[in-house]
């Protein structure tokens, strides 16, 4: 009685890998999609609770002072500071925090009252001069956007 060995073939582990390089190639692009539009949605978080954050420190009178958040689109990536002080120009430097967006995100239009790129709440109210929106986008498929609104009662809110 033969024994034989059951085993693969070159031509059936070619088959294999080939199907395997296939099905590789597919999903990557899919899971570089689904990354860029999850950095979309926590940088839209990440600066509604940065916004919050400028509120409750002005609410909670840190510092005993005003404190704001400025957004700026002449740096590659595109960054937003946290800051201390009644105007971004007059700031505590010393306070500020820096954050920069996902290279794969901008933004693409600042749209708040009076024309400017900050946000600056009022102590013990809480309320802001400078409510509008802030809109961010993905540079590789600018459809996909998100909105940051800014009420001028102190409501904040992403969409």
């Amino acid at each position: 009685m033969l024994k034989t060995k059951k085993s693969f073939t070159l031509i059936e582990l070619l088959v294999i890998v080939g199907i395997l390089i296939v099905l590789t190639a597919i999903a990557v692009p899919t899971f570089r999609f689904f990354e860029r539009e999850s950095d979309l949605n926590n940088s839209a978080e990440e600066i509604t609770n940065t916004l919050r954050l400028a509120q409750n420190k002005t609410l909670a009178s840190e510092g005993a002072s005003q404190w704001g958040v400025c957004f700026t689109t002449t740096t590659d990536p595109h960054q937003y500071t946290l800051f201390k002080g009644s105007d971004y120009n007059s700031r505590a430097i010393s306070f500020d925090k820096i954050h920069k967006l996902p290279k794969s995100i901008e933004i693409y239009e600042i749209d708040l009252f009076g024309g400017g790129s900050e946000v600056v709440f009022e102590r013990v109210t809480g309320i802001t001069n400078q409510s509008g929106k802030v809109f961010l986008r993905l540079k590789a498929n600018p459809s996909k956007a998100r909105t940051i609104s800014i009420g001028g009662y102190g409501q904040i809110e992403s969409e």
